[in-house]
């Protein structure tokens, strides 16, 4: 196994398309020629490059180079997704150009799009006062909410979490390999398997489906202008893990790739239910997605993603099992962070 990163590193590096064929997409799509360019290695499914144009038009280039279907159809379903997650109202990138460019012979589809202005949230949030940060995770929570606003055509609730739990019990070596013990991982199966039954999916909506800090774009960075200087989301970007899904996934998502965000703001922005069902059908997700990231850990290497993995999947399950008997906002709060 190799650290986190180093897979990324390695796959990113077998290719590299050539400043022509950048040149060619940044022409048809902007009109304009091509400055700067810098290559971006993050995700599993595309090769992306971030270009700065010499009229000063700034795009991102996505060629969909690693995806197990790198065909035209399979692609489509995103630039759908941003353009509905649009019409609901959630800043998120102008579409340039959608295409397919031939590299060694292979066709791939690419997408280019306007690069959103801002930062990512995860750059910025340590800066933020109180004050900015509840804000922010208000507008945050509203935007999820949009996104989630957006009925789609459903699955089977049955058979969609059968797969789950079969891909638990598949990995269930790595479950334990990240720190659980036999006993634990089968009371981890019980409490999703009380899910499956106790909380069918009624309505299937939109789901971004990796909304963490890094996809969520925002103007100012706390430095200027202290408190008083409003902190405002400018985009949420890379849709390429949509999915229909139950309206607690995006938050669930959130919750894991962004552990120290506080949650009270995230929900009220949101809408969120405050009774004790939809907290425990919400814990109940979060326990499915964290046990996801925990096997990316393990598989990886990456200590620190096993470490936090770890503590939520601990304190989850506490919760779950109704251990420490705190108030269910006050329980999400801890278990997500200190306020720092």
């Amino acid at each position: 196994m190799s650290p986190l990163g180093s897979y990324l590193e390695w796959q990113h590096a077998q290719v590299s398309t050539p400043r022509s064929v950048l040149a060619g997409l940044v022409r048809r799509a902007t009109g304009s020629g091509v400055g700067r360019v810098e290559r971006i290695v993050e995700g599993y499914s595309n090769e992306v490059y971030r270009v700065w144009c010499t009229d000063e038009q700034d795009v991102v280039i996505r060629i969909l180079r690693f995806d197990d279907d790198p065909s035209p159809a399979a692609s489509a379903g995103e630039p759908r997704a941003i353009e509905t997650a649009r019409a609901a109202g959630v800043p998120v990138p102008e579409i340039l150009l959608l295409d397919t460019v031939r590299i060694d012979s292979t066709d791939f589809p690419v997408m280019v799009q306007r690069t959103v202005p801002g930062r990512p949230l995860g750059d910025v949030f340590g800066r933020l006062s109180r004050r900015q940060r509840h804000d922010l995770l208000t507008e945050i929570g509203g935007l999820m909410a949009r996104i989630n606003s957006v009925g789609v055509d459903g699955r089977d609730w049955q058979t969609e979490m059968a797969g789950e739990l079969a891909n638990r019990y598949a990995r269930r070596d790595m479950i334990l390999a990240g720190g659980f013990s036999p006993a634990e991982f089968d009371r981890m199966v019980d409490l999703l398997e009380g899910y499956v039954r106790d909380f069918p999916c009624e309505r299937w909506v939109l789901c971004h489906g990796d909304l963490g800090p890094k996809h969520i774009f925002v103007t100012g960075d706390g430095r200027d202008g202290g408190d008083t200087v409003a902190v405002r989301v400018s985009g949420v970007i890379d849709f390429g893990d949509w999915k229909p899904g139950p309206p607690v996934h995006d938050l669930a998502v959130l919750r894991v790739r962004g552990p120290l965000l506080d949650l009270p703001p995230l929900f009220a922005g949101y809408g969120a239910p405050t009774d004790q069902a939809y907290r425990r059908r919400l814990d109940l997700h979060t326990l499915i997605i964290a046990l996801g990231s925990l096997e990316i850990g393990v598989d990886e290497n990456d200590q620190a993603c096993v470490e936090r993995s770890r503590r939520l999947i601990r304190g989850l399950v506490a919760d779950l099992d109704g251990l420490d008997g705190l108030d269910p906002v006050d329980h999400l709060d801890r278990l997500d962070g200190p306020d720092s």
